[in-house]
């Protein structure tokens, strides 16, 4: 059996950030995703957990500040301010007051009060499930970081460490399939819109650089959504011009870049009035101050983005990418 490993990875919007927790679980059938902290508490192994919400885990920089001097595998940490702590994060949703549409600060959050918040992953592996196929993945995003946060230091050390140790621990469990695809997926840019396209681009082949020397065999690209200003159209063109030069690297959708933005006219970033499925997918378009990709969000991407997976990995031809509505990009 085929079975690709996947680690997905980028800042918030790949992390899972909504405001509002997943409406139901998903439960995997032959897919699982690895979790590391056992394993970095002193457990010979980590553990595949085989549901998806919440995506990922929190990775903390310094584990003695987190734990204490005395900690176990089973130790759950109450420090929050991720941002300041963690390395990586899982996925988070804030809602705080739906009447009120009143939120919680995302730092608010440690690992004794993690909510069931969506992210992408889980909704791209039931496609693959739905279509037949299975896949191991690990996730690893944090929320507000630049590319070049995953270029070097500590946290990129901590990425390696975590990426080995899913390799090698689904080399074990899944010994009789085929695990030759290791496919790095990116969905980052927003903190990086103040930059050129040159310098994005440029990070982009050092950051798959790093990647390949940990084993990774792909580079599937989910292209950049609006954020904030118009510089973010840079890191669209960057990304795309870096999938078309680079012989490893697929865009997989650019669906997440006709996600509207709630103080922008559609008209004035789209060339068409937008598909029914690609509206109110962010919950700032619902008078909420968050303004990430939602649920809704979440299962658009994973639509377009699965069909492209599968012609890549499971028939060998290349992706076939929607017709782009995004003015800036034409």
């Amino acid at each position: 059996m085929k079975r690709p490993l996947f680690v997905f990875a980028g800042q918030s919007n790949m992390m899972g950030a909504p405001v509002f927790p997943a409406k139901e679980q998903i439960y995997y059938k032959n897919s699982s995703e690895y979790l590391h902290k056992r394993r970095r508490l002193g457990e010979s192994r980590g553990v595949f957990k085989t549901y998806g919400f919440p995506v990922g885990e929190f990775s903390y920089s310094d584990l003695k500040k987190a734990y204490g001097e005395n900690y176990t595998a089973d130790s759950l940490s109450l420090l929050d301010e991720y941002g300041e702590n963690a390395f990586f994060n899982p996925s988070l949703c804030n809602i705080k007051d739906e009447k009120e549409k009143t939120t919680y600060n995302f730092t608010f959050f440690n690992e004794t009060n993690i909510p069931q918040a969506p992210a992408m992953p889980p909704y791209i592996v039931k496609g693959l499930e739905d279509n037949g196929y299975c896949c191991a993945y690990t996730h690893i995003a944090k929320g507000g970081v630049p590319i070049k946060y995953y270029l070097g230091g500590k946290q990129f050390d901590y990425f390696a460490e975590k990426t080995l140790a899913f390799f090698e621990e689904a080399e074990e469990k899944y010994k009789d399939d085929d695990m030759s695809e290791k496919i790095f997926v990116w969905h980052q840019g927003e903190s990086d819109r103040e930059n050129t396209t040159e310098y994005y681009k440029d990070a982009l082949y050092k950051l798959w650089d790093k990647c390949k020397a940990l084993g990774f065999t792909k580079f599937f690209m989910v292209r950049v959504g609006y954020w904030c200003d118009d510089g973010i159209f840079n890191i669209m063109k960057a990304q795309e011009e870096f999938c078309k030069e680079c012989a490893d690297a697929y865009m997989l959708t650019r669906v997440a870049s006709f996600i509207p933005w709630h103080d922008r006219k559609d008209s004035d970033l789209f060339i068409k009035e937008l598909d029914e499925e690609f509206l109110y997918t962010r919950d700032s378009l619902y008078g909420y101050g968050n303004c990430h990709i939602n649920e809704k969000g979440f299962k658009a991407i994973a639509k377009y983005a699965v069909p492209n997976i599968i012609r890549i990995l499971f028939e060998g031809k290349e992706p076939i990418l929607e017709k782009e509505l995004v003015k800036k990009m034409l």
